[in-house]
């Protein structure tokens, strides 16, 4: 019985320490969910206090003390921070830099001519505007604390920059005229030889290495910095090279106009047109306009104000005279046999090629235009000298010797007109004279005739042009001291009446010559004035 005793008090005694254990165990588990509890609900609060600071922070508004390349854009949105930084930006894009070929060649631009602009300006305002907002809570508050007591110094880079497409214009602009522009190989005649002046190479800018320069400038410190930037080049090669003429020596027309006795500004206009056309390449199957090769007409392009027709009068206008040049041209373009796809005549007869032998060009109404309609390029060469200008069309001669090209002008039908215009001039009242005696009207025709050895084998229809007649015009004196008087001829004027005119100038002299304290000049007359186109 003893023995069982001591075996019963044993499991107990064991079943004691097991329970004993565990409810230690308990204790413990639960004194450690309490401490995790606790250590939780601090983080809680932490981050809870955190994040109260940080939403009391607009998201849209930068804090204090942050900068964006420099420019001060606390307390700022987006759109007002873009616009700091941008009004940062132009200030220091207004310097300007020298633009340096070499020792003798160099020019002078502002860096805002460039179209400098801040590369990532967006992304700079986007992290702005998230600093001391975005990420680590524990960061942020000491930030925005700092921020509070104005302690806060944060600055984002940006970087200004300039690009080829923005910069590429502006330098050809700024330094165009002073590089070395290659040189078209050319055609010419000597000694009744047909030559060819060899192509030189010139040079052009290496937009996107000097770009890089630029940049290079922008990028340093901005102390005491030399403003020069060092321009590169490469070698620029010619459009027409020496092997481009290769082959097509032959004259296939030719065809000599005079000028020489125009004014200095129609002569300039000549000159100018042709020198403009002189050296065309035109490959087989290409379509040129005249129009497009002389244009712009402008003071800047070689040209300057002369007589040519408007309306069905002559009058001053810039480039006047070039009409001589694409006539030329059409002629020696015919005389070569190539396609003419476009042409018109003169509103009225010209006097240096026989009617329908003209080609008239006009501001986008009228136009020369020709196609090369043979398998080898031409080339086209004006001359200059004695007042004649002369336009040679060379390439490859196909056509059979013996084979003649004539062209022959008829005249089908001669219009009169005895219309007289009368128009308002600054002359003095009283002042008449015949500014312009008219012009001729006509029908005719051209025709191409082909002659081979000597004998016609076939003749048709070039064109058919119609030039308008015009009548007499008169210019008319309306300058007076008396307004009254200005405004009695001008009316009379408008009626186109001879007799009211005339009817005007006697009651105006009249009345002028009784007040003797008034009396002015006589009356001048004065020869005819116009112009050919």
């Amino acid at each position: 019985m003893r023995d069982a005793r001591e075996s019963v008090s044993v499991a107990e005694d064991r079943k004691r320490k097991k329970q004993g254990k565990r409810e230690q165990n308990r204790k413990t588990v639960l004194l450690i969910a309490g401490l995790v509890f606790c250590a939780l609900l601090v983080i809680i609060g932490i981050n809870v206090m955190f994040h109260m600071t940080i939403s009391k922070y607009d998201p849209d508004i930068i804090i204090s003390g942050v900068s964006i390349g420099g420019t001060d854009v606390s307390g700022m949105n987006a759109a007002q921070a873009e616009a700091a930084v941008k009004k940062s930006a132009e200030e220091y894009a207004s310097q300007r830099i020298v633009l340096k070929l070499d020792g003798a060649r160099s020019a002078e631009a502002a860096l805002t001519e460039f179209g400098m602009s801040v590369a990532d300006l967006d992304s700079a305002i986007r992290d702005a505007l998230d600093y001391g907002k975005e990420g680590n809570p524990i960061t942020c508050y000491k930030i925005l604390k700092s921020a509070e007591k104005n302690e806060n110094k944060k600055e984002f880079s940006i970087r200004y920059e300039v690009t080829a497409e923005s910069a590429g214009a502006v330098l050809e602009e700024k330094l165009g005229a002073l590089l070395i522009r290659p040189t078209d190989a050319k055609l010419t005649q000597r000694g009744g030889e047909t030559l060819i002046e060899e192509d030189v190479p010139g040079e052009k800018i290496d937009v996107k290495k000097t770009v890089a320069n630029i940049n290079s400038f922008i990028a340093e410190d901005q102390g005491e910095k030399d403003n020069t930037v060092s321009v590169k080049t490469e070698e620029a090669e010619a459009d027409i090279k020496a092997e481009d003429l290769e082959g097509i020596k032959d004259v296939l027309g030719t065809f000599t106009t005079y000028y020489g006795e125009s004014d200095d500004g129609r002569t300039m206009n000549v000159e100018s047109g042709a020198n403009h056309i002189d050296g065309t390449l035109v490959r087989p199957g290409e379509e040129v306009s005249a129009d497009d090769l002389m244009a712009p007409y402008t003071e800047e392009n070689g040209y300057a104000m002369a007589a040519s027709y408007e309306n069905n009068e002559v009058v001053e206008s810039m480039g006047g005279g070039i009409c001589q040049v694409s006539t030329t041209l059409y002629n020696a373009l015919l005389m070569a046999e190539l396609e003419i796809t476009e042409r018109y005549e003169h509103s009225m007869l010209v006097s240096y090629v026989e009617p329908s032998m003209d080609a008239a060009i006009a501001d986008d109404v009228k136009d020369l235009k020709f196609r090369n309609n043979m398998e080898t390029p031409v080339y086209i060469e004006a001359v200059l000298s004695e007042g004649n200008i002369t336009f040679n069309i060379y390439g490859k001669e196909v056509r059979p010797e013996g084979r003649t090209v004539e062209y022959i002008s008829e005249s089908l039908e001669t219009v009169e007109s005895d219309e007289t215009r009368y128009v308002a001039t600054e002359d003095p009242i009283g002042t008449m004279y015949t500014r312009d005696n008219g012009h001729t009207g006509l029908k005719a025709q051209l025709w191409k005739v082909v002659c081979e050895d000597g004998a016609e084998v076939s003749r048709e229809a070039v064109n058919y042009s119609t030039y308008l007649a015009s009548g007499k015009t008169v210019a008319v004196g309306t300058f007076s001291e008396s307004e009254e008087a200005s405004a009695k001829i001008n009316a009379a004027i408008e009626t186109q009446d001879e007799a009211q005119i005339n009817a005007v100038i006697a009651e105006v002299s009249a009345g002028e010559t009784q007040e003797p304290e008034d009396s002015g000049e006589e009356s001048s007359g004065g020869g005819s004035a116009g112009g050919e186109n």
